[in-house]
């Protein structure tokens, strides 16, 4: 059996479309590597065995890449203990005063969220830079940098 370059082209396109309708994120990385293969076969004819196994390599690398740069689940540091998020810094968005609690704005989320309520001991204005000090339940409690 011989496969030429179109039948990888069309095979990974065939996956990709069908990711489209099943949605779980699986097929898409099978897909990426049947296209590799194609593009691959259409400058370097390869015998059957060479291009299932370029095709098993160029999938399983597609999946490292995903698990490695773009999933990477500790960038928000959700579900982690509050040890992680202390003296992370951040941008005032509310000011905090004396009767009510403002708002942080971090560059990245902070367990999960970008925006988080806070309070402080003293009032700090908007447009401040804080450091968070403690996690109190839903709230983080700041100090001014």
């Amino acid at each position: 059996m011989e496969l030429m370059w179109w039948h990888w082209v069309a095979l990974g396109l065939g996956l990709i479309a069908l990711e489209m309708f099943i949605s779980t994120f699986f097929l898409l990385w099978f897909g990426l590597g049947a296209l590799i293969t194609g593009l691959v076969v259409v400058m370097l004819p390869l015998g059957f065995t060479a291009q299932i196994l370029l095709w098993s390599v160029a999938s399983a690398g597609m999946v490292a890449v995903w698990l490695k740069y773009f999933k990477a689940p500790d960038r928000t540091h959700a579900g982690q203990a509050k040890e992680g998020v202390l003296g992370i810094t951040g941008l005032m968005t509310r000011p905090v005063t004396e009767t009510g609690e403002g708002e942080i704005l971090f560059q990245r989320p902070v367990l999960g969220a970008d925006r988080w309520p806070v309070v402080a001991d003293a009032p700090i204005a908007a447009g401040e830079r804080a450091r968070v000090v403690d996690v109190l339940g839903q709230t983080l409690k700041v100090t001014q940098i």
